[in-house]
């Protein structure tokens, strides 16, 4: 969405663009900095001085477009719902369009998903929140839940089962052993049978107790219980037949541990987000 503003006085561009929009102090900041403003023409990117006559064009994204789904926040960090289809970094990521919306502080994602993969992200709205969550997500601290959707049922109800993985980077695919092997990691991963969909279909619960990349469904995958929609390594024809392109995987659940810092009034607590992924698939 372009916006014009003809300069009466001589003013900051900040300060002509405040008085012209219902943009908050933040935001017009981040729009000069990002260069999505031209004065007469001319694209600048910093806070200069305008001139009355000058014209000034200014850019703002769309806010529909950038609309998010949060599901928590206070002063230090903010946890939003992410769909699938979006990268949480880069351009016209998630972080992007946060930061597009937000007015008072720039959300600096701690951890990430899977471009296809949908649900919880958590964002650090200060730097000291920024440093503590890092850790925590590094030391483990920090449990996730996931609910996805696979194809076939679980022999037991509840696992928890540990094996190894290899990460193939020029393939961007994962492999799975269940004896140790050279260049392999351990993974263990957790999961509870919540409900049989039907013959084929079952819904579970998953904790990743390590967080390798792909383990979820390169792991659900080796203990033939693919996950629909999965490209990569699910079933081809089974993701047809019910006209599914991307894996039904959504992290769910966040639960925060810290015993002590900034965030320790966090101790404890767990962001939910309840979705239902059979609504993702032709029945």
């Amino acid at each position: 969405m372009l916006q014009e503003i003809e300069i009466k006085t001589k003013q900051l561009l900040s300060d002509a663009i405040g008085d012209n929009t219902d943009l908050g102090y933040y935001r017009i900041h981040k729009i000069i900095k990002n260069r999505s403003v031209k004065i007469n023409g001319v694209r600048v990117g910093n806070d200069v001085n305008v001139d009355a006559g000058d014209l000034v064009c200014v850019y703002l994204p769309d806010r529909e477009k950038n609309s998010i789904e949060v599901v928590y926040r206070d002063d230090n960090i903010l946890v939003v719902s992410k769909s699938v289809g979006v990268e949480v970094l880069g351009e016209d990521s998630l972080t992007e369009r946060i930061n597009n919306v937000l007015t008072d502080a720039v959300a600096v994602p701690v951890h990430r998903l899977d471009r296809n993969t949908m649900g919880l992200v958590v964002f650090a709205l200060t730097k000291t929140a920024e440093k503590e969550l890092l850790d925590s997500f590094k030391e483990r601290e920090i449990d996730k839940t996931y609910n996805c959707i696979v194809v076939g049922h679980p022999k037991e109800p509840n696992a928890k089962r540990k094996a190894y993985l290899f990460k193939d980077a020029k393939k961007s695919l994962v492999y799975i052993s269940e004896s140790p092997k050279q260049g392999y990691l351990p993974i263990e991963t957790h999961y509870r049978l919540l409900k049989k969909v039907n013959a084929e279909l079952a819904l579970l619960e998953v904790k990743p107790v390590t967080g390798r990349t792909h383990q979820i469904r390169a792991h659900l995958a080796s203990l033939k219980m693919p996950i629909l929609g999965d490209g990569k390594y699910g079933i081809n024809k089974i993701n047809r037949k019910y006209r599914v392109k991307t894996q039904l995987l959504c992290c769910t659940k966040i639960t925060f541990h810290f015993k002590q810092g900034t965030l320790k009034y966090l101790d404890g607590k767990s962001v939910v987000l309840s979705v239902d992924l059979t609504q993702y698939y032709k029945k």
